[in-house]
């Protein structure tokens, strides 16, 4: 990091010394990029007299029981919900809520330990996993949702979109829509494409969507990030994260897009610039991000074939392997358990439907279940 400026090391400090640590460098903004560093970053915030999400913003972004609250409270979801901390409660919140629902962390990202449950047998066996010692231990807390209905589709493209966003204060620009693969059970992300494959009243409903649930938060500054369901009652919040999507910055500036690296540190420094925080712009072709995880049941990969193959296509950028054979796997890691990824661009997204096949044939997995 100290090849980007100054380096301020603030690991194994008391806080009260890491302000005074950074007071010293005389800072004129504060960002993250890590949905783990928001809440210290606030803090630093309003120690240092700077402006960031406040801490019930904070609360509303990074606690999914929270959040979904005030997005039901201020109409803009309608979506069951319920903090479950033990196997207990997990199983009443069912009984009152029904399946299918979707269980994960109260606070998490990158698909960690999510869970669909459809039944009392899923329930149960959930309840299990997620609270081992039956409440007698320590265990995070975890919420029950009522799950989205998906809206059918007809191409390639999984049923949600994710929005990044930037805020300042009554001035809102979505700077990016970005489509997405279909989910791996039960809900694991594999990777993202910009610009999205929508129409332009979806769009436009995606984003109307997002501003009203960045306003019920009370988002007043920064860039956030937005995951909303395509279902068959309209665009629906799955959740809203407090900074730049993971990737998101690539991809666009790999489509010939700004930085939104640079709109968060701007934002942070409080210049908006222009009304239009972007200028309107076509991206000059479709670039992706498309990540390969383990199936639910696999505990280790075996064998991993093909991955050299594929760095040798025009359409692929970079492609990592992600883990050497033998090396033991944990579905509930969500992205940190993707075996491989790659990343690349083509010119449409007819183009990137037909190549997604094409890599999954040019891989060959095995995996001890």
């Amino acid at each position: 990091m100290a090849e980007f400026g100054v380096l301020c090391d603030i690991r194994g400090i008391d806080f009260a010394e890491a302000v005074e640590h950074i007071r010293r460098l005389n800072p004129d903004g504060i960002v993250t990029f890590s949905e783990y560093q928001l809440d210290l970053t606030s803090r630093l915030a309003a120690a240092l007299g700077l402006p960031f999400h406040s801490p019930a913003v904070i609360q509303a972004l990074t606690r999914k029981s929270v959040q979904r609250r005030l997005l039901n409270d201020w109409g803009v979801s309608a979506v069951a919900t319920e903090l479950v901390t033990d196997r207990l409660s997990l199983l009443d919140a069912f009984a009152r809520i029904g399946g299918p629902a979707v269980l994960k962390p109260d606070s998490g990202t990158g698909s960690r330990s999510t869970y669909r449950i459809l039944d009392t047998h899923d329930a149960a066996r959930a309840a299990v996993d997620v609270f081992p010692d039956n409440g007698s231990a320590p265990s995070e807390p975890f919420v029950l949702e009522a799950e989205i209905p998906s809206l059918p589709t007809e191409n390639s493209w999984g049923d949600y979109v994710s929005v990044d966003s930037a805020v300042f204060h009554d001035h809102i620009e979505h700077v990016a829509v970005l489509g997405k693969f279909p989910l791996a059970k039960p809900f694991r992300e594999t990777g993202s494409f910009f610009p999205a494959d929508l129409p332009p009243d979806t769009a436009a409903a995606v984003t109307s969507l997002t501003s009203r649930a960045l306003r019920a938060l009370g988002v007043r500054l920064g860039v956030c990030h937005t995951e909303v369901k395509l279902s068959a009652d309209g665009p629906q919040i799955i959740e809203i994260n407090g900074r730049l999507g993971g990737r998101v910055n690539e991809l666009v500036q790999k489509a010939g897009g700004p930085s939104l690296v640079r709109i968060a540190v701007e934002l942070a420094l409080g210049r908006p610039g222009t009304p239009r925080l972007v200028d309107e712009w076509d991206p000059g072709c479709v670039t992706f991000l498309y990540a390969k995880p383990p199936p639910a049941g696999a505990k280790r990969l075996l064998t991993m074939r093909g991955v050299e193959r594929l760095r040798d296509r025009a359409e692929i950028s970079l492609v990592t392997a992600e883990y050497e054979e033998g090396v033991a796997l944990d579905w509930r890691r969500g992205r940190l358990a993707n075996v491989y990824v790659c990343y690349g661009n083509v010119d449409t997204h007819a183009q990137l439907a037909r190549l997604l096949p094409e890599i999954d044939r040019t891989v060959s997995l095995s995996f001890e279940y």
